[in-house]
């Protein structure tokens, strides 16, 4: 069963790595946008240019410190990255 995890904990772990949060800051700037899904699950989009290529960024941050992520790409919607900690 997978453990509880936090938008904060791992926004926290991209803004180590030296990414940018588009939610912070005065104006908008483009960044990972981490949102709590479930207890057990965070989401985090792409907001800015180079969409792919960031999520693809963060998720390998992400694993590196041990969290299980799977990319989704629903129709319609725009990528993503689904969070969890084994």
């Amino acid at each position: 069963m997978a453990s509880r995890i936090t938008a904060h904990a791992i926004a926290h772990i991209l803004a180590e790595a030296g990414y940018t949060d588009a939610t912070t800051g005065a104006a908008w700037t483009p960044g990972y946008r981490p949102v709590q899904a479930s207890p057990r699950t965070v989401r985090i989009w792409h907001d800015g240019p180079d969409e792919q290529d960031r999520l693809d960024r963060y998720a390998e941050t992400l694993r590196d410190a041990g969290y299980t992520v799977i990319p989704e790409r629903t129709a319609r919607k725009r990528p993503s990255l689904r969070i969890t900690h084994p």
